[in-house]
């Protein structure tokens, strides 16, 4: 068996919980491959730095982050940074890992999206100067070679532009979606700091638990808001891909792939 888990890297994840569990599965002899976000140590380098943190909604409602030349280095330093968490809180419950930079594995590549457009006030606006990328491939072969000799490999939301050679902010969750489609992955498990997709985004109750049919996509967005909305956007990816269980759950909680499994997230399948 061979899954993909996305954590998230905004305020309010925890490590500790998914990294004990990955720990005790690739024990027993499972092979995970961990992806990662980077948002909250990204705002507190911004803050700490005095640099503006600048989240864009697209005239299709998609929100992401406007990344300018600073920014990029900030991103790449706290994609970094994160990653190098992970590993050692991987370490501290006895599982080896490897951290895959795109820079020096040229296993993740994006293409530069140097325009954004921008929805507010009912109207549409170019900004110019992105250096955030759009996904153009994911080369399976060191991804593999690291989970087949019983190490998880980390996989931080960068990947590299072959024109600048310069490593791009990525969308985590649609990464995590290319990795499991490359890895021919039997599960993916996207984790984040609230419970799965909900009807109402303040209403736990209203979590949708399980979906088995994708056939009306449409019906299932209505309820996908903010970043929840991106995440959704993966999952198709994913099932596009041929990755046939995908969960949307919470990360914050005891043994949260088991969690998941066990139908107390949101489960799509084919």
């Amino acid at each position: 068996m061979i899954g993909v888990v996305k954590i998230g890297g905004a305020e309010g994840n925890k490590l500790g919980t998914l990294m004990s569990e990955l720990a005790a599965r690739v024990a027993g002899g499972e092979k995970w491959i961990l992806v990662h976000g980077a948002s909250g140590i990204m705002d507190r380098l911004c803050r700490e730095r005095g640099v503006e943190i600048r989240m864009v909604t697209s005239p299709s409602c998609y929100r992401s982050r406007y990344v300018g030349e600073k920014e990029r280095e900030l991103f790449r330093e706290a994609a970094l940074a994160y990653g190098a968490k992970i590993s050692d809180t991987l370490a501290s419950f006895g599982a080896s890992s490897e951290f895959l930079d795109p820079e020096k594995t040229k296993g993740v590549f994006a293409e530069r999206k140097d325009i954004l457009r921008e929805y507010s006030g009912g109207r549409t606006r170019i900004l110019r100067g992105n250096y955030s990328g759009t996904i153009s491939g994911v080369s399976s072969e060191k991804i593999l070679a690291v989970a087949e000799g019983g190490r998880i490999p980390i996989l931080p939301p960068l990947g590299l532009d072959n024109t600048s050679k310069l490593s791009l902010n990525i969308d985590g969750d649609r990464l995590a979606a290319s990795v499991a489609g490359s890895v021919r992955a039997d599960i993916l498990v996207i984790l984040s700091n609230v419970p799965g997709l909900m009807k109402d985004v303040n209403d736990p109750d209203s979590l949708i638990r399980t979906r088995t049919s994708v056939g009306s996509w449409e019906k299932f967005e209505e309820y996908a808001a903010g970043n929840m909305k991106r995440k959704l956007l993966a999952c198709r990816e994913a099932f596009n891909l041929g990755v046939s269980s995908i969960y949307l759950a919470d990360g914050r909680i005891p043994l949260p792939l088991k969690n998941a499994e066990e139908g107390n997230g949101t489960c799509l399948t084919l």
